[in-house]
């Protein structure tokens, strides 16, 4: 796309040659004729040189993979002139994880810029950018050439992690292997490892009866060997609201920083959220790079969290002995459907711990906490690990 604006400056011109033209007429003054037509050639000039200041200008971004929320991104944007005459006064914008404009007094024939800046992402989530724009106003900024170049540069910007060193709610395990990168072996644990055929003496709950109509034989799962203590986190994403920090991107971040620092400590960990589509997916055995991937493509689903909760039952959270659930904490939503459905949890898991991210700083509110429930508000104005890390509350806000 390209176009030309016009800048004050052209009106200024023109009212200038008038202003002159008329004084001279008045006076008989050749010489403001002159000025006249000096100011009328430069507004002439700056008008029709800039459709040809931008010509030959190629430009491409070159953009990391994966970014992590909230820390500086290096972006290399690189502008190449592959024809004969200078380009002046070339300014180049692009809004590729934060709005970054560049300016550069002259490319010259054949001659490539590298321009290295860093970008602070403010948000996670899949950040695509097909354009940026070239403008030079060159030479007498009158008028603006503006052009718009594609580009295609997609960075994954993952959560924010916080060092979580200590969470009350994690016991430490003692195992010589991390829990995420042992490797799984037969045995009797909470993860499906294969499908295989049915042997004399397999338990029929184990069978596969969508395989077994397809194949015509019996199948049965196999499970993984259990060798480590298991935590699972469930991400609300009913909805989500702001152009910055957002509530959904604070969740993801509470799952992240409690996914590393419970992995640290020897557990599994499995994390649940529902998705655009309103199914609830739930992540298993998975590397640490791929749940922080996993976080990072949340979207707001429209899916009520007390309907995810209510999905979670004994086959989802086998061999899970906590559940996390992170949530935002909107104003007017009400807390008893969420503590009921966490309630039932704490009657398959040994305990169930809730991180309502609070949207604005409150009080604490004096509550009884239901059995097997903790309630740990995170408020705006504190850091993470005081919210996690602190014993067990009597009495927590909530909404």
């Amino acid at each position: 796309m390209r176009s030309v604006r016009l800048h004050a400056r052209a009106a200024g011109l023109l009212v200038g040659a008038g202003v002159l033209f008329l004084i001279g007429t008045m006076v008989q003054a050749g010489w403001l004729y002159v000025l006249a037509a000096l100011l009328l050639g430069a507004l002439l000039a700056g008008l029709v040189l800039p459709f040809a200041a931008l010509r030959g200008l190629n430009a491409e971004l070159a953009v990391p993979v994966e970014a992590t929320q909230g820390e500086p991104t290096t972006i290399e944007l690189r502008l190449q002139n592959r024809r004969r005459g200078v380009r002046w006064g070339v300014r180049a914008r692009d809004e590729h994880l934060e709005p970054a404009d560049v300016f550069l007094a002259a490319v010259r024939p054949g001659e490539r810029v590298d321009v290295v800046t860093a970008r602070t992402p403010a948000r996670r989530g899949a950040v695509a950018t097909s354009s940026l724009t070239l403008r030079s106003a060159a030479p007498f900024g009158v008028a603006d050439r503006v052009r718009r170049v594609r580009v295609g540069a997609t960075t994954l910007v993952l959560p924010r992690v916080f060092p979580l060193p200590e969470l009350p709610f994690v016991e430490e395990v003692g195992t010589p292997e991390p829990a995420i990168a042992a490797s799984p072996r037969r045995g009797n644990g909470p993860d499906y490892l294969a499908v295989r055929s049915y042997r004399a003496g397999d338990p029929l709950r184990h069978v596969h009866w969508g395989l077994t109509a397809k194949h015509g034989e019996v199948m049965v799962r196999e499970f993984e060997e259990e060798r480590t203590r298991r935590l699972a986190i469930v991400v609300d994403t009913e909805r989500d609201a702001g152009s910055t920090w957002t509530p959904l991107d604070r969740c993801c971040s509470v799952a992240a920083s409690v996914a590393e620092a419970a992995a640290a400590n020897g557990h599994g960990v499995r994390l649940a959220a529902a998705l655009p589509d309103r199914s609830v997916e739930v992540l298993g055995r998975t590397d640490g790079g791929e749940l922080l991937r996993w976080l990072a493509r949340l979207e707001p689903s429209g899916e009520p969290l007390t309907a995810v909760l209510d999905r979670l039952g004994p086959d989802e959270l086998r061999g899970v002995e906590t559940v996390v659930v992170t949530h935002p904490a909107w104003r007017g939503r009400s807390r008893d459907p969420i503590l009921e459905a966490a309630e039932r949890l704490a009657g398959i898991v040994e305990r169930v711990v809730l991180v309502p991210v609070m949207q604005e700083p409150v009080g604490t509110l004096a509550e009884t906490v239901r059995p097997g429930v903790e309630v740990r508000p995170w408020r705006p104005d504190e850091e993470l690990v005081a919210c996690l890390g602190a014993p067990s509350p009597g009495g927590a806000a909530f909404g």
